[in-house]
C-alpha cells in the first residue's frame, strides 16, 4: 500500500485539474445534500470550513446557515497549527468578518468575530484530501483537524465532503487520525 505522502500527491493533483463548472455543481449538490440531513436538521451550532484549492465548494452551505437560526462557525489555524473556532455574525457581507491567513485561506477575523465554545459544536463538515469507505481520512499533513476533532464531544457529528475520486477502498490509518462519521461524496461526472 502507498503511504500517505503518496496518496495525498496524487489525489491533490487530481483535485488541482478540476474545471469550475464540476466545483460549481459540486458546491450546490453539497448544499442541497446538506439541508436533508437529519444532523444538519437537528443541529444549532455548525462548524465548517472555507473551501481552498479546489475543495468542495462550501460557500452556498455558507450562506444557508447564516440565512436560517443556526449558529456558524469557521476554523482559524493559529501559529502552532491549531484550529480555534469563530462564530460569524449573520448581519452583512460573509466578507466583513474574513481575513486572509498566510497560506492563503480565508479565515474568521478574530476582531469580528467571537470565539466559540468547541463543545457547543452539533455538526463539523470537515475538509480532506483521500477518505476510505470506512470513514478514515487523510488531511493536508499538518494534523490541524485531527487533533480539533479528537476534543471534541461525542455528539459532534463529523461529515467530510469528498469528490468521488478521493474515496479509495482502503488507506493507510494512525491512532491519532479521526474517523468521520459519514462522507459525503460527490460526483465528478
Amino acid at each position: 500500500m502507498p503511504d500517505k505522502n503518496e496518496i495525498r500527491k496524487r489525489i491533490l493533483e487530481r483535485r488541482a485539474s478540476l474545471p469550475a463548472s464540476i466545483l460549481e455543481r459540486a458546491g450546490k449538490k453539497a448544499a442541497e445534500r446538506l439541508m436533508l440531513m437529519e444532523e444538519y436538521e437537528k443541529a444549532n451550532t455548525v462548524m465548517l470550513y472555507m473551501d481552498f484549492r479546489n475543495e468542495v465548494p462550501t460557500t452556498e452551505m455558507i450562506e444557508i446557515i447564516r440565512a436560517s437560526e443556526k449558529k456558524l462557525l469557521l476554523p482559524l489555524i493559529n501559529e502552532e497549527f491549531r484550529i480555534v473556532a469563530y462564530e460569524v455574525p449573520k448581519e452583512g457581507p460573509l466578507s466583513d468578518y474574513l481575513i486572509t491567513s498566510k497560506f492563503g485561506i480565508e479565515e474568521p477575523n478574530p476582531s469580528r468575530c467571537i470565539e466559540a465554545d468547541p463543545n457547543a459544536i452539533d455538526l463539523i463538515i470537515v475538509p480532506g484530501t483521500v477518505f476510505d469507505q470506512f470513514e478514515n481520512r487523510i488531511g493536508c499533513g499538518k494534523g490541524c483537524y485531527d487533533r480539533y476533532l479528537a476534543q471534541l464531544p461525542s455528539k459532534a457529528f463529523k461529515l467530510a465532503l469528498a469528490y468521488d475520486f478521493q474515496v479509495l477502498q482502503c488507506i493507510p490509518a494512525d491512532l491519532t487520525d479521526v474517523r468521520m462519521d459519514k462522507i459525503m461524496t460527490l460526483s465528478t461526472n
